[in-house]
Parts: structure tokens; C-alpha cells; sequence
């Protein structure tokens, strides 16, 4: 029998069914004590915090990493149900913050709340308990809908769907077909040994370009910053004295796209190549926005320097 830590922290599948504005609230007994199909697992309950993910920040996500690090030996898998306005950067997080997990540490959420007629959240609850328990899983993860994607892959596309995520520019892990998880690709084996890390440094901006946009305002503080260019990660000409600000300021570039899908790739005009022949930038490649925030939070508690900046943020990438 699997033995599952549900951590709860709130959001839409903890929301009452009500006409009025919705808050967290139900507990995880509430949940389980009416989902069906579980009685092949041992739960234990942690429930650290009640939030609108909207309220969720890094510490938060220290937090969940700290409970899973302390409880990691007692389980064979974590479920941790979230908000999903922000659960595409919980899962980047964690995906920084637990590094080669053996075990399956998975992040789920639902639409529509557990109790409201439908709801996607009994399902999508025990797809994820499915997939904490199964054998094969491994790492951190998100199952949402009909699909199990990696955590540092997941985006949230659309603010009502029921197949609100999407695993960008890379292919889900699983499906559920009928009670059973289908892999898209043999598994590979794991091998490793499980790392815990207990900080992400905050100090990071992301900038939104749009055409003829003043240059933004960066506090002094901010050590990182993720510019979302155009198409590939093109810059205008005019913001090149911006650009020339930040890196004299110490702080390190990070181009990204504001396209979903395609990622970066500063090499194929003029316009981002000048950029990364003048500037010591980073490319952000096929990272996710939210993968490019967080993993720049970890790179900066993690390193010293920009080289060892640049090494820890493309990390797998």
C-alpha cells in the first residue's frame, strides 16, 4: 500500500461551492472523505497554509520543500493540491528546490471547486494520488485534466478551461487512460541521489516589452532580470542604453520571449544576436517564463558570479 503526504495549501479546490466571491477553506479530511477508488492508500494530512495562490510566494514554496525534506523517508509520494493561477511557478520551484527526487512529488489543482457540480477536482485528485503511488514516477511533477507533465515545463494557458495547462515545448510525461497511467516514453530508470535546497533568492524582475515601450524602473535591489523580447528574443535599438544600465549595475540579463511557444534563440536576427555579442546575456532557450523566474531565484542563492549564475540557471537546459 502507497503511503501519500497530501500537502494542502488552498486555492479553487479548498474554495466552498458559492455564488459569492470564492476563499479557500475546506480541509483535506473534507476532500478524501468522499473521494472513491483511494482505499489503496495511507494518507498523512500536512496543512501549512490556506491561500488564494495569488497570495503564494517563494517563502511559501521553501516552506513546502522544508515539509517534504523532513517527511521525505516516511512516504512513497507527495501530492500537494495548490491554487492554479500560480501553480505553474510552485511546480518551478520545487522542481529547483527538491532536485532528483526518487520519489514522485506531484502538484495538482482544479478549476472548479471540489464540491461544485462538476468539478474537475475528484478527478484530478486521484490522477495525482495515481500518479504519487505509481512505481515508475519519479521527480516533480503536475497532473492536471488528462496529463502528468514535468513540473519545469508547465504553463497555465487559459483562466476557465478545464485543460487549463499545457506542457510547453516539450511533450507530457503520462496520460491517464481508464484507471491507468500510460507514459509517453519509456521511463528511464532512475538513478541519483535526492537534494534539497532551503532558499530562492527573490530579487528578481521580469520586464514586459511592448513597441515603443519607456525603459522600466528597476529597483536597486534587483540582482536578475528576465527582459521578455519579441519573437525569438529581439530587443529594440532604444533600449540598448537600458540594457548597458543593467549590466553595469552588476545585474545579470536573462532574454526570454513573451511567445508561448518556440522559446528564445538570440542567434537568429541581428536584432538579438548584436545583443549577445555586446552584453554578457543569457538566452533563456525553451524555458517557461515561470521556469525562468524561479530557476533565476535559485540560481542567485546558489551561486557566486556570473559564470556561476549562467552555469546554475541553464542547468539541465
Amino acid at each position: 500500500m502507497a503511503k501519500i503526504l497530501l500537502i494542502t495549501t488552498g486555492g479553487t479546490i479548498a474554495c466552498p461551492d458559492t455564488d459569492k466571491a470564492r476563499k479557500p477553506e475546506n480541509s483535506a479530511e473534507t476532500f478524501l472523505g468522499v473521494l472513491t477508488g483511494i482505499e489503496n492508500y495511507d494518507f498523512e494530512i500536512s496543512e501549512p497554509f490556506c491561500l488564494d495562490s495569488t497570495n503564494m510566494t517563494p517563502r511559501h514554496y521553501v516552506q513546502i520543500a522544508k515539509i517534504i525534506r523532513e517527511n521525505y523517508r516516511k512516504f512513497n509520494g507527495f501530492v500537494i493540491t495548490h491554487g492554479t493561477d500560480t501553480l505553474a511557478y510552485a511546480a518551478a520551484a520545487l522542481s529547483c528546490l527538491v532536485e532528483n527526487s526518487a520519489k514522485p512529488i506531484v502538484l495538482t489543482g482544479s478549476m472548479k471547486p471540489f464540491f461544485s457540480e462538476p468539478s474537475d477536482a475528484p478527478k484530478n485528485l486521484k490522477n495525482a494520488l495515481m500518479f504519487a503511488g505509481e512505481q515508475k514516477a519519479y521527480g516533480v511533477s503536475v497532473v492536471f485534466g488528462r496529463f502528468a507533465y514535468d513540473a519545469a515545463h508547465v504553463s497555465k494557458i487559459h483562466t476557465t478551461a478545464i485543460n487549463a495547462f499545457e506542457s510547453v515545448n516539450f511533450t507530457p510525461l503520462a496520460s491517464f487512460e481508464r484507471e491507468r497511467i500510460v507514459f509517453t516514453e519509456p521511463k528511464a530508470e532512475y538513478s541519483g541521489t535526492v537534494r534539497f535546497y532551503e532558499m530562492l533568492d527573490e530579487r528578481v524582475e521580469a520586464v514586459f516589452l511592448v513597441p515603443k515601450t519607456l525603459p522600466p524602473i528597476i529597483r536597486n535591489d534587483t540582482r536578475a532580470v528576465i527582459i521578455l523580447g519579441f519573437g525569438t528574443g529581439g530587443m529594440p535599438e532604444y533600449l540598448i542604453d537600458f540594457l548597458r544600465e543593467l549590466v553595469s549595475r552588476g545585474i545579470y540579463v536573462i532574454m526570454s520571449t513573451q511567445v508561448l511557444r518556440g522559446g528564445s534563440d538570440l542567434s537568429l536576427y541581428s536584432v538579438g544576436s548584436s545583443i549577445s555579442e555586446s552584453f554578457p546575456v543569457i538566452d533563456a532557450g525553451k524555458m517557461t517564463v515561470e521556469y525562468a523566474v524561479m530557476r533565476a531565484m535559485f540560481a542567485l542563492s546558489q551561486s557566486d558570479g556570473l559564470k556561476d549564475f549562467r552555469k546554475i540557471f541553464l542547468g539541465k537546459f
